[in-house]
């Protein structure tokens, strides 16, 4: 077999970079186009800081572990760069020469139609590598062949996860003028926030055209921390740059992070649940494109795209590995964080959007629980808030959810009106008591008449809040709600929270059907024996569950597209110019719903219709829909 090595070349040729040196220890690696010998990058002194950073941030997490992952990743990328380094000495001969070596190795091992130019799934993996033992088997394949064709299958494994990303990479970078900016007026968002009640948490990306995209996937989450450690760890080291005179294009970094190991970033307040305004705010100002793009790139990557891409890619390599090399997953990890990069022109060229930048919506705790629960009064009474975030999850976890109804347990109730009921009976007992000692009184007719009162308002406080409370379920101190508004007037919790629980539930697993006239949004619908949801929705509702309204600019005005990050949701996306094929909820045409408020002067908050469709058409994201006061209908 013809071998393409460059070692050789490399030593000779003095204009190969010199932070490049060839040790003792090579790397001999192949890939689709060749054979090449691979040496290790020797960083530069300018650059010790950086390794230092990624070593400690990478030393951190629990990724893949073992050597297993880290070797063959980092074998594959010093090959990757070793050859495009020398590949460039001569581009035209060189490449002409690698892609001829490669294409004759494939050739001879019959492997080009089988591997596939995507990331490989553990089931093709499989797939080739039984088809080559087979071969061997039988004899159609010598011993040398063999171990040829299974390096192949396995670098393709490692090409295939790798070069998706560097190709998101390239592609994210790439200026496309889609917002009518310029290229120098941008801004990139990537957050974790907590959603629900439960402490799960979102992944909500921001990218260069203002596209949105939202994760809450567990594994996207935790593939997704180093990014996230790697971004805090280096902005720490990043140098400082000075404040230029207004009007000057500067590029700022604001961050908020609280990871597993620094929660020395939050603030006094800690016995509150984790939330994004307990983390300290920090500020930087890039002074060269060198730390631009140190930081750009990380930030790129916590994107759900990229992220999505790498869990898949971690995913394939666990399960088709061997037993010596198995790849260590994550741990969960509890952690909120918030980068965002933008230059200094992009809110003086975004300000007649008319709707709010991710950022904006996080500095205005639009992603904040502890606002959202409490409708902004949380600093009035912190401690009690706190309480009652702890509170509610433990009161709703008791709730046994069917696909029709939510039976409550209701000990409380139920005793207090049987003690209603006794005392008003006990008064016919007193009566009798008193017995012929007031003149022309019939004391057994009051008493018949007391015991009919206690009856009648035992059945009266019964039917007063449900509508229907079997004796069976009375006696055993719990009660069946169809409703929301059965299931406030049981527990007393507010209905906007119970509404959040379950739409959040919704996407999770749950089991119960909803009907009614503002049931839009919930995803397991039955039209006619469902749990009915008999009031609207506040938005501060849907984002408390994970729900997203995007203003976007349609050919009419402005609609409403909601992304959903809700939980167990893998990746969604709003981008410019919709997607078809893809089903959203929309409310239309914003505009003429605003002017017929005005004009018919009713007070109180918006209601907007909401619909599931794909015929909606618009033309540009525009970001976070900036009005608070809405219901949803």
């Amino acid at each position: 077999m013809q071998r393409f090595v460059f070692q050789k070349q490399v030593q000779n040729s003095h204009s190969f970079p010199a932070r490049w040196q060839v040790e003792g220890n090579t790397y001999r690696g192949a890939s689709k186009y060749g054979w090449v010998k691979v040496i290790r990058p020797i960083c530069c002194q300018e650059d010790e800081w950086r390794e230092r950073t990624g070593r400690k941030a990478k030393g951190r997490t629990d990724m893949a572990g073992k050597k297993y992952w880290w070797n063959n990743v980092v074998a594959f990328l010093a090959q990757r760069v070793t050859k495009l380094k020398v590949l460039m000495l001569d581009m035209h001969a060189n490449t002409i020469i690698s892609c001829q070596a490669g294409e004759a190795a494939l050739d001879r091992t019959d492997l080009s139609s089988r591997l596939s130019s995507g990331i490989l799934d553990e089931e093709e993996c499989e797939e080739v590598l039984r088809m080559i033992d087979a071969d061997a088997k039988q004899g159609l394949r010598t011993t040398a062949n063999t171990d040829v064709a299974r390096y192949c299958v396995e670098q393709n494994r490692f090409r295939s996860g790798i070069d998706l990303t560097f190709r998101y990479l390239l592609m994210a970078l790439r200026f496309q003028n889609r917002l009518g900016l310029q290229g120098t007026s941008f801004e990139i968002c990537g957050m974790v926030y907590a959603t629900g009640f439960e402490d799960f948490k979102a992944l909500l990306f921001q990218d260069l055209d203002l596209e949105y995209s939202a994760s809450s996937d567990q594994d996207t989450l935790c593939t997704a921390y180093p990014a996230f450690e790697i971004l805090n760890q280096t902005l720490a080291n990043v140098k400082q740059g000075q404040i230029k005179p207004p009007g000057a294009l500067q590029t700022i970094v604001k961050w908020r992070h609280s990871g597993a190991d620094n929660n020395n970033n939050r603030r006094a307040d800690d016995y509150l649940p984790s939330d994004l305004v307990q983390c300290k705010s920090n500020y930087a100002i890039m002074a060269t494109m060198d730390d631009i793009i140190t930081v750009m790139i990380p930030l790129l990557l916590t994107s759900p795209l990229a992220v999505a891409n790498l869990t898949k890619f971690r995913t394939m390599v666990l399960l088709t590995c061997n037993a010596e090399g198995i790849v260590q997953v994550y741990k969960d990890i509890d952690y909120s964080a918030f980068f965002e990069m933008h230059t200094s022109t992009f809110k003086e060229d975004s300000k007649d959007w008319n709707a709010m930048r991710l950022s904006e919506a996080v500095d205005g705790r639009l992603f904040s629980r502890r606002t959202l629960i409490s409708d902004g009064k949380y600093s009035e009474k912190p401690e009690w808030f706190a309480q009652r975030m702890v509170s509610l999850p433990h009161e709703m976890s008791k709730w046994v959810i069917d696909e029709r109804s939510i039976m409550v347990p209701c000990g409380a109730q139920v005793c207090y009106r049987v003690l209603v009921a006794f005392l008003i009976a006990g008064g016919g007992f007193c009566i009798m008591a008193v017995g012929e000692r007031i003149a022309g009184v019939d004391p057994s007719n009051l008493s018949s008449y007391l015991w009919l009162v206690a009856g009648f308002s035992l059945l009266v406080s019964k039917s007063r809040y449900v509508e229907e409370w079997p004796w069976k379920d009375f006696l055993h101190f719990r009660v069946r709600c169809r409703s929301v508004s059965e299931l406030h007037a049981i527990t007393g919790i507010n209905k906007q929270f119970i509404m959040a629980k379950l739409l959040h539930d919704d996407s999770g697993g749950s089991m119960l059907k909803t009907r009614g006239p503002y049931n839009k949004v919930f995803l397991q619908r039955d039209a006619n024996d469902g749990f009915s949801i008999d009031c609207p929705l506040e938005i501060r509702t849907l984002l408390l569950s994970g729900l997203i309204m995007l203003k976007v600019a349609t050919s009419r005005g402005h609609a409403l597209v909601c992304l959903d990050a809700r939980r167990r949701t893998e990746l969604k996306v709003v981008e410019h110019r919709g997607n078809q094929e893809q089903e959203h909820l929309v409310c239309e045409d914003i505009n003429r719903l605003y002017k017929l408020r005005t004009q018919s002067g009713s007070q109180g908050n918006t209601r907007l219709q909401l619909v599931r469709s794909k015929e909606l058409k618009w033309k540009r994201v525009q970001g976070v829909y900036r009005q608070t006061y809405a219901d949803f209908i």
